[in-house]
């Protein structure tokens, strides 16, 4: 029995992306976040009491985070599985029905 080797490329086209576009998002996003830091720092070493201030600083930066958490975990359920919007309250998409 022979073996038959495809003649020809495949038809497949991979989308080719940007990475030059990409990376210049993440680089402009940790110069920002080195930025906060530094902000930071400085406000807390300025402080009168630095353990306050610094606490409340990650607390704000926590709220962020969450937000963003949030905002990622709605965008990412689809519309048509259940979920819990609450206590009580079970929401659902569409396409359950």
């Amino acid at each position: 029995m022979a073996v038959m080797k495809p003649k020809g490329k495949s038809k497949v086209t991979r989308k080719k992306t940007s990475t030059a576009k990409s990376s210049a998002v993440d680089k402009n996003f940790m110069a920002a976040l080195l930025a906060l830091e530094e902000m930071a720092k400085g406000q807390i070493i300025s402080a009168k009491d630095p353990f306050k201030t610094g606490m409340r600083i990650l607390g704000e930066i926590k709220k962020v985070t969450l937000r963003l958490e949030n905002e990622i975990e709605d965008d990412s359920r689809s519309m048509t599985e259940a979920y819990d919007s609450g206590p009580g309250v079970v929401g659902m998409g569409i396409g359950v029905l």
